[in-house]
């Protein structure tokens, strides 16, 4: 008789981040409706329309025509780029914008393991802002710098010609290193486009 011999699976430690643990607010929620509905493909909720009125009454999507733009040269396209990464100990690297959604990369020298990268932004000239975490690009090392990511939804019914502001902070062993495009802070508009 054949015996089968089972070696025990390693245990991988998952991480599980849900959009309010992260500081953000359910910003929409998406209906798909089944094969035949082809009207009504998909819907689109604004976050203060869901709160204010949880029912089948809720509006329609914005109208098109919109889209976020940076209005900065990403740093990774200039000569200067890991000079600003090394003198500043952080420096955002690269950045995109697609369907009210910003998404970047931050660049951080190696000054140690325990590193906090946050991203704080406003939408109303801080006024008041939030703070996001940065996550962790694991294949990014090169010994001498790290690379984390971050992603901020927008609100879909932002007006035309609102921007959204930012800066990058970075912690580590108690000390405290900024971004913030050479004392301009980062902005993103949205902008009316031809469609």
């Amino acid at each position: 008789m054949n015996e089968i011999s089972s070696t025990p699976t390693p245990k991988i430690k998952k991480r599980v981040s849900f959009a309010d643990a992260a500081g953000f607010t359910l910003e929409f929620v998406k209906t798909i409706p089944t094969h035949g509905d082809e009207d009504n493909a998909v819907t689109i909720y604004t976050s203060s329309a869901w709160n204010n009125n949880n029912s089948q009454s809720l509006p329609s999507p914005p109208p098109r025509g919109k889209k976020l733009y940076p209005c900065f040269t990403e740093p990774c396209k200039t000569s200067s780029f890991f000079e600003r990464v090394y003198s500043q100990n952080v420096c955002l690297e690269s950045i995109v914008c697609d369907d009210f959604v910003v998404a970047g990369s931050i660049r951080v020298t190696n000054l140690g393991f325990a590193k906090e990268v946050t991203v704080r932004f406003t939408l109303d000239n801080w006024k008041s802002y939030r703070e996001i975490w940065a996550d962790y690009f694991s294949s990014s090392m090169d010994g001498k710098t790290d690379k984390f990511w971050f992603r901020i939804a927008v609100p879909v019914d932002s007006a035309v010609d609102q921007e959204m502001k930012f800066a990058i902070r970075y912690c580590i062993g108690g000390r405290e290193f900024w971004d913030n495009n050479l004392n301009r802070n980062y902005k993103i508009k949205l902008i009316e486009t031809s469609q």
